[in-house]
């Protein structure tokens, strides 16, 4: 039997078409593959702070002044050895 050049072409373009398509939904399926864990990461790292944010985190708070209270004993300040802070005694 003999086939007709019109049905032969007609056959391997749609025999391309299919092998084409088969290889493009395998590249497809290999590139999500890939992408998955880096995905993955990405939604690990949503909930994580910046890198601003942990700048402002490490930072330390600004001094507080220190007062001595009455009755109590002095306070020793702080990097300055034998200097204590102690309450002014106003006058009566």
């Amino acid at each position: 039997m003999d086939m007709s050049p019109a049905l032969v072409d007609a056959f391997t373009l749609h025999l391309e078409h299919h092998l084409f398509q088969k290889w493009t939904d395998a590249m497809e399926a290999a590139e999500a593959a890939a992408w998955e864990p880096i995905r993955q990461r990405l939604h690990a790292m949503a909930g994580m702070p910046t890198v601003a944010e942990q700048d402002e985190r490490r930072r330390f708070p600004p001094p507080r002044q220190l007062r001595a209270t009455p009755g109590w004993p002095p306070i020793a300040i702080p990097g300055r050895p034998g200097q204590y802070l102690t309450p002014l005694e106003i006058a009566a």
